[in-house]
């Protein structure tokens, strides 16, 4: 059930950042990167509808996260790059080929072989202690900041790829905290919910890992974000949990069978965040060639 949840929580990140997407190409088309863009892009239609969309998929995973550890439930999240080309080439546009069946695989069956030789369980978000939460979330709150700090000083390519990280990263640490906060649900109730104190972590980062993701969607460079955007959120919360939160993985040759699986996984993300359907959905000018589609005539041809 937790595994269905947290595919469902894919599908709807997916819908949604594909609508956010649409929102952000089409303000970008009409007004330009400037400051007001950003204010009209939030109004659009696509961008509303998006929104609500991730509120749905934020509910299954909060569920999935109360089911099975986190280390289980994030890494299934990188699915949810293929869905987005799924969805995408339903709104944006675009055809899939055999290179991007091809990575799909690859994803799909690192990700198997990883959660299969690993099996992520038990642990416990709440007796992890003080001095753990607060040594993880500073040291976890810097990497992000820093992350932010050189995306603001980088081209558009570093721009969006560090922006990419810096929302991974954040993600990650979201679905850390509310597995602390469903946690404290099921020993005590809404009581126990807030009187936990990592429960108001939740009010700085999440805004700071919302910002980032938009950041990331703004800066127009698909290709260079997705990757980090995929890849940081299953690193951070596996990380956490595995380090800080007590949860158990396979050791052995079976932790050598996980290695490759993530392997697999990271190689199949780049892939897929290299397709050229995306670079379609993007907007680059060469994309079309990439694809193999031949660019419609704009105009006659002068003669003299």
């Amino acid at each position: 059930m937790a595994v269905v949840l947290v595919l469902l929580a894919c599908l709807g990140n997916a819908l949604a950042l594909t609508l956010q997407r649409k929102a952000a190409q089409d303000s970008a088309r009409q007004r330009g990167r400037s400051a007001g863009s950003f204010r009209d892009m939030v109004r659009r239609p696509p961008w509303l509808f998006g929104t609500l969309v991730f509120g749905i998929a934020v509910v299954c995973q909060i569920l999935a996260l109360r089911l099975a550890s986190v280390s289980l439930v994030q890494p299934v999240l990188v699915m949810e790059l293929p869905f987005t080309l799924l969805v995408g080439k339903w709104i944006l546009g675009g055809t899939l080929r055999r290179y991007e069946w091809g990575a799909v695989a690859t994803m799909s069956v690192g990700l198997v072989v990883l959660l299969a030789c690993l099996r992520p369980h038990d642990g416990d978000a709440l007796a992890a202690g003080n001095l753990r939460w607060i040594l993880g979330t500073l040291v976890t709150l810097a990497v992000m900041g820093a992350a932010v700090a050189i995306a603001q000083t980088s081209g558009p390519v570093g721009k969006a790829a560090f922006f990419g990280i810096a929302a991974g990263i954040g993600s990650g640490f979201v679905a850390v905290i509310i597995k602390a906060m469903t946690d404290a649900l099921a020993v005590g109730g809404l009581g126990e919910v807030v009187t936990t104190w990592q429960s108001y972590l939740l009010i700085p980062v999440g805004p700071l890992a919302f910002w980032t993701l938009q950041s990331g969607l703004r800066a127009g460079r698909l290709l260079a974000s997705q990757p980090g955007l995929t890849l940081g959120n299953p690193l951070l919360a596996f990380l956490w949990g595995t380090g800080l939160l007590g949860e158990e993985v396979a050791g052995g040759l079976w932790f050598w069978g996980g290695l490759i699986g993530a392997v697999m996984l990271t190689v199949g993300v780049f892939l897929l965040a290299r397709s050229p359907v995306l670079a379609v959905h993007e907007g680059n000018p060469g994309a079309n060639a990439s694809s193999g589609r031949q660019p419609a005539a704009t105009g006659r041809r002068r003669t003299r």
